[in-house]
């Protein structure tokens, strides 16, 4: 049944949109860019759909980083009128964060689609682990440059490999030196928008001569794809964020991080099952 609604072009576009939704108000609820939702769904899609499609993780990484600019921007937009924005923190890890989003996608072009599966996968166990633990202040206050510059090169390079935005990184390392998870998820947010720029750009350009991809890619980006997500992730990244305030995101984190741990787990078996680590030349 699913694959015979997935053989419409209208069902492409509305189970698009419906991720979109979820992805949107994941984003702004919890600062985690919405792209640990955008990936597996897309990369589903496309290879359903498109299953001549050698690149679909590619393509889904890069199409999430394209819809997470327009998302992380409104969601982070909403959480400064709420002042939940901390530019110091963007000011000292900005430039660092860039070189990893940068990093990130160049790396991706070298790894195949099971390789990045099992990347995505093992990555969503761990932030799943992360969401479901309490984080405990370690440090009050930022650590010196030379582990500013570590963690904010390896938030944007892992973001960035695997497409999920700087949020699942950002907000525990922030709550760890003593920042509110508040601010933590209104900063992350931002810090998800310079993320995503410098690694779309780079999917982008890395993936412009690359055989396999989807029809109507600009570079690894499927456009159709990011066009359909950013439609709905674009308004509910709104809704989750003045949702923020008014929930328990203590149990919806604890929900999430368990789904997201099983979700991980699929996908890597998927990517071993597939044949395990492989490299483009």
């Amino acid at each position: 049944m699913l694959d015979l609604f997935l053989g419409e072009t209208l069902g492409i576009i509305v189970i698009l949109l419906i991720t979109g939704i979820f992805s949107g108000f994941v984003a702004g609820l919890l600062g985690v860019g919405g792209g640990i939702i955008m990936v597996p769904f897309t990369a589903f899609i496309l290879t359903k759909t498109q299953p001549e499609v050698l690149t679909a993780m590619h393509s889904a990484i890069a199409t999430s980083l394209a819809v997470i600019i327009p998302t992380s921007f409104l969601s982070a937009r909403t959480h400064m009128f709420l002042g939940n924005v901390d530019f110091f923190v963007i000011r000292k890890f900005a430039l660092y964060a860039i070189i990893g989003g940068f990093s990130g996608a160049i790396i991706a072009r070298f790894l195949d689609n099971s390789s990045l599966k099992i990347l995505f996968g093992f990555l969503c166990i761990i932030f799943g682990v992360i969401f479901l633990i309490r984080i405990i202040v370690i440090h009050n206050g930022l650590p010196n440059t030379f582990f500013r510059a570590c963690i904010g090169v390896i938030v944007g390079l892992i973001s960035s490999l695997v497409g999920i935005g700087g949020g699942s990184l950002m907000v525990p390392a922030l709550i760890a030196f003593g920042w509110t998870m508040h601010k933590a998820v209104g900063t992350a947010a931002l810090m998800g928008l310079l993320i995503a720029i410098p690694g779309m750009t780079s999917f982008a350009i890395m993936g412009a001569d690359m055989p396999g991809r989807p029809t109507y890619s600009f570079g690894y980006v499927w456009l159709p794809g990011a066009l359909c997500l950013a439609t709905t992730s674009f308004f509910m990244a709104v809704v989750g964020a003045k949702t923020a305030d008014k929930m328990n995101r203590d149990k919806l984190r604890k929900i999430f991080g368990t789904v997201l741990s099983i979700v991980g787990f699929r996908i890597a078996y998927s990517g071993l099952k597939a044949g395990g680590f492989g490299f483009y030349s």
